[in-house]
């Protein structure tokens, strides 16, 4: 068994290779990481072709926290060739220096995790399945996609699923399961021991947040439309829009046709993901509304804003499209609705009618999915030990 020790004489070493877009759970694996003083973390971050770096970031931190970053140039080339590209560049960084373990977040980038194992530079690969989503683009797309990432599911060593949809929508894909490798839910976690630092007394219930890309399939016109009749009966009723995106404008131009712009705020994308957590933690309710177009995409997701608001303490108004909103309902954290008006504002009056319940439900949900409890489960599943601990 690899032994993980969280103390200076650590001789683990650790490398995920991602492609960036925004802080998700492969940012959160190599900070947990570098918190337990591992050995060495190295974070790869690839530049998704509709990010907006140019540029390929390589972070690198030893078990003393000492740091190294290193930007290397990336031109903006079609899909295709960019991912080639990428992949030689991954096994290019690891030609120096062998890891235990090797953690590709996706089937693009675990396929160099396994050419790595080959070239005696990683003793085991995870593939960290982020999103399952063959569909995304053309048919080109959709055959590459599922065949890299029924390649990968049986050469890496374990797989990592976000949700439990993602190993059977693979089945239904024709992935033999018996040729494949161990997998098991990894779902995304919270900084919910971090954030009750944050959370005030007394929040504005009233105040309901949407984080996220803004899309027209991210449903946030639903609750645009149903706050107009709303606001006659709770003029208090305010919405934080946190985020950018194609539909931004369009919501704009919404909340001036409804005469609302009074009672919404625009905040556009925000990049530090802890002043983002700073301005959910002061509002009351989550949104969570997909579209019916949305389902086929998050139907296999396990949404991380669904997390964030639940460590922020908001309660979740949430369409019951992800996995996770079955639980939510369940555990009195949320209310899981029909994508109508109708349902929303009977979820949004059931829980501020109750909201001390339903927000002491939200705290307690988060608690079990704080990212030191995820990640210490995955690890020791590979087989991983740990001593002295120091997480809080």
């Amino acid at each position: 068994m690899i032994k993980l020790y969280n103390m200076n004489l650590n001789k683990l070493k650790i490398v995920t290779v991602l492609h960036y877009y925004a802080t998700g759970p492969g940012q959160e694996l190599h900070q947990w990481l570098c918190d337990n003083h591992i050995c060495r973390s190295m974070l790869i971050e690839h530049s998704f072709p509709f990010s907006s770096r140019d540029y390929a970031r390589i972070e690198s931190v030893d078990s003393s926290g000492n740091k190294t970053v290193k930007k290397l140039n990336r031109k903006k080339l079609p899909i295709y060739f960019g991912y080639f590209l990428d992949f030689f560049r991954t096994l290019r960084i690891l030609k120096n220096e062998k890891f235990d373990i090797y953690v590709g977040n996706g089937c693009f980038d675990s396929l160099a995790g396994i050419v790595a194992k080959w070239l005696g530079k990683t003793d085991k690969v995870v593939l960290y399945t982020i999103d399952y989503a063959p569909n995304a683009g053309g048919k080109l797309y959709a055959f590459l996609y599922r065949s890299i990432d029924r390649f990968c599911c049986y050469h890496v060593d374990t797989i990592w699923n976000l949700s439990d949809r993602m190993h059977e929508a693979r089945l239904a894909d024709g992935m033999n399961e018996k040729r494949c490798a161990s997998a098991f839910r990894v779902p995304h976690g919270t900084h919910a021991k971090k954030m009750r630092l944050l959370i005030p007394e007394n929040p504005n219930k009233y105040a309901v947040a949407f984080m996220g890309h803004i899309l027209k399939k991210s449903g946030l016109q639903l609750f645009m439309k149903g706050m107009k009749p709303l606001l006659d009966e709770m003029p208090e009723i305010h919405l934080e829009v946190l985020g950018g995106g194609e539909y931004l404008d369009s919501l704009k131009s919404l909340s001036k046709e409804l005469g609302i712009e009074k009672n919404v705020t625009f905040y556009g994308f925000i990049e530090n993901h802890d002043e983002l957590e700073k301005k959910l933690a002061q509002c009351g309710i989550g949104l969570a509304l997909y579209s019916p177009e949305e389902a086929g995409f998050s139907y296999c997701a396990d949404p991380g804003k669904l997390k964030v608001y639940l460590a922020c303490g908001l309660p979740i108004i949430v369409v019951g499209v992800p996995q996770v909103a079955d639980e939510i309902d369940e555990r009195g954290a949320g209310v899981k609705i029909d994508y109508d008006i109708k349902s929303m504002t009977h979820a949004l009056k059931k829980i501020l009618d109750n909201y001390e319940e339903y927000k002491s439900n939200a705290l307690e949900m988060a608690d079990e999915y704080d990212w030191d409890n995820v990640f210490r489960k995955a690890l020791e599943k590979l087989g991983c030990i740990f001593e002295h601990t120091n997480i809080t």
